[in-house]
């Protein structure tokens, strides 16, 4: 008996230090849970109960010059989901995309993704339509983690279409995220693509805002917490442009139906107040979700309707380009306005024939008449004289071979040859003598963009001062109305003496006002243009028409560039789009830019060269 009480009596001591010991563990534990990763925990459980939400702030909204609105915000719904609720539930987010629409590949990539940051929501579809949230309302259980946000939605509302002036937006690309580390853009987020919306994207985009709300067990939202736990949002800056949208409206009337770009500016400070290219695009196309049968369409397009003909589209400049070489000409001294030079419809030169566009010949020019009547056998010798090296230095003073630097994304900067650019491509001495005679009327390898032929216009309106073409006048802050005005950077071409200039602008008197001009067709009466045709020749197809000029003449306050691709001569493609154009301009347009100018006096200026990546830098 006393061998089995000691029995019973080890047992009892194990079985204590056992349960002491195991209290000790417990304790050890709570100790680790309550204090020692206290923090830890309690984060966790909070982001459980309370999620940080994000508020997308409203885009900067655009406006024409007299403040007519362009561009406005919709609020439109979009389906996210929390990341940690899918994790090792692939069944279920097929599941998902089947029944809201979207590719389940697509799907799965995003939220596998979105595994590094759990509690970040993952955009599943944009542009959600209602009859889409009323079903998704009825299965809410099924798929935990859904949640319904509000995005604003581009909306266009002006006369005009103004595509490539604008431009669209789309889903931020991998490579634009590492581009752009450091400046809060996360995937899913919606930034400018092309046109103003991507140049002035840091402008226009705003700050987020953040608030805190309390959620259940399945990530519905419960409750807001206090006002003073969340941040407002902050609306991106609102751009007020240089163009007129009835001017605008105008020209893309008349340039449809066509492959053509116009542009039409202010030689007095550079602003831009109307500028398109045909054919274009639907913006509300890209507003909401973009069908992929409407982007393979426009990518397949032969007529380019994504390209911006005024800016990006390079072709030889035709006889626009004689004015070139006459600058060339009259400052080296090799030519007089007085010289004359017998044209008998063509010229014999190194064994070849190089005709004139009039085949029975314009006779005896001098250099106001060869303007006027676009004679090519003068050109051809005066370019002659002139030489390649000089032709080629002159392009570039009159800033051909570069950018003009307007405000809008992938300008393109033309092509200026030179003996350098021959000698790589033909070899030394294995480019011709009569390379020289193509140059000289515009023809062979130069290229050039319509908005450099319009800088040229200006710059001669102007008597060789120009301004950067620009389409943005000023920036407004959206909730003060405060602006700050652009300040248009400004160039001189000095080299060239004030007589020279003169002379130029006489002989494009002619061309529009002289009996045998080729732009008589724009010939207003009340208003004086002055101008130059062109006719490029295309081995692909029909000649391309080109007109540039200002007007009017003695005091201008307009230059333009019209360029019909394949449209035949300048005077009977481009000539009568111009002629409409101002037409609306003197009748319409120019009566409210008067009161506009006298009325209006910006209180502080910004050079647009120095508009920086910072938003904050150019914050009315």
């Amino acid at each position: 008996m006393a061998k089995t009480g000691l029995d019973i009596e080890s047992r009892r001591r194990v079985f204590s230090w056992f349960l002491g010991l195991m209290f000790l563990v417990l304790l050890a534990r709570l100790v680790q849970l309550q204090i020692v990763q206290h923090e830890v925990y309690f984060r966790q459980s909070e982001k459980n109960r309370v999620r940080l939400v994000t508020l997308e702030p409203p885009r900067g909204q655009i406006y024409d010059r007299n403040h007519r609105p362009l561009v406005e915000n919709l609020p439109c719904y979009t389906l996210a989901l929390l990341p940690y609720h899918y994790r090792g539930k692939e069944a279920l987010l097929l599941n998902l995309a089947s029944f809201v629409g979207v590719d389940p590949n697509e799907l799965l990539q995003s939220v596998r993704k979105g595994y590094r940051t759990e509690f970040q929501p993952v955009k599943v579809r944009r542009d959600v339509p209602f009859e889409l949230l009323a079903q998704i309302q009825e299965r809410w259980l099924d798929f935990p983690g859904l949640l319904i946000e509000t995005e604003p939605k581009r909306s266009y509302v002006g006369q005009s279409r103004l595509s490539h002036v604008l431009g669209y937006l789309g889903e931020i690309a991998e490579s634009e995220l590492k581009a752009w580390k450091g400046e809060d853009y996360r995937p899913g987020d919606i930034i400018g693509k092309t046109g103003l919306e991507r140049q002035y994207e840091r402008v226009l985009r705003g700050r987020r805002g953040y608030q805190y709300v309390e959620v259940d067990a399945l990530g519905r939202e419960i409750r807001m917490l206090p006002m003073e736990k969340w941040t407002p949002p902050s609306p991106g800056l609102d751009l007020i442009l240089s163009i007129d949208d009835r001017l605008q409206a105008k020209l893309e009337e008349l340039l449809r139906g066509k492959r053509a770009a116009g542009v039409f500016l202010d030689p007095r400070n550079g602003e831009i107040l109307a500028l398109a290219s045909s054919p274009d695009y639907d913006l509300h196309w890209f507003a909401g979700v973009l069908d992929p049968a409407i982007w393979d369409s426009l990518v397949a397009d032969p007529c380019k309707p994504l390209l911006n003909r005024v800016t990006q589209g390079l072709y030889p400049p035709g006889s626009t380009y004689k004015l070139i070489t006459a600058f060339a000409g009259l400052n080296e001294r090799v030519f007089s306005p007085e010289s004359r030079v017998t044209c008998g419809g063509a010229l014999a030169y190194g064994g070849r024939t190089f005709a004139c566009w009039y085949a029975q010949g314009h006779g005896s020019q001098d250099l106001y008449d060869a303007i006027a009547h676009s004679c090519n056998v003068y050109f051809y010798t005066m370019g002659m004289r002139v030489g390649l090296d000089r032709w080629a230095r002159y392009s570039k003073l009159l800033r051909f071979g570069q950018p003009t630097g307007v405000d809008l994304p992938g300008e393109r900067g033309g092509l200026v040859p030179d003996a350098q650019y021959f000698d790589a491509r033909y070899g030394k001495g294995g480019w011709v003598g009569g390379t020289m005679l193509n140059l000289a009327i515009g023809q062979g390898d130069l290229l050039t963009t319509p908005l450099q032929m319009a800088q040229l216009a200006m710059v001669v309106a102007n008597r060789g001062k120009g301004y950067v073409p620009h389409l943005v006048r000023a920036i407004e802050n959206p909730l003060t109305g405060r602006q700050v005005a652009v300040r248009p950077d400004s160039f001189e071409v000095r080299e060239i003496r004030p007589e020279v200039y003169d002379i130029v602008r006489e002989g494009m008197w002619g061309v529009v006002n002289a009996p045998g001009g080729t732009g008589r067709g724009c010939n207003l009466g009340d208003v004086v243009v002055a101008g130059k045709t062109g006719t490029a020749q295309n081995p692909h197809g029909d000649p391309h028409g080109w007109f540039i000029g200002f007007a009017p003449y003695d005091s201008p306050e307009i230059a333009f560039c019209v360029f019909v691709e394949n449209g035949g001569s300048g005077s009977g493609a481009a000539v009568p789009v111009v002629r409409e154009v101002l037409r609306f301009y003197f009748d319409e347009v120019r009566t409210e830019r008067a009161g506009e100018l006298a009325g209006r006096t910006p209180t502080s200026f910004v050079s647009l060269a120095s508009i920086s990546s910072s938003r904050a830098e150019v914050r009315p």
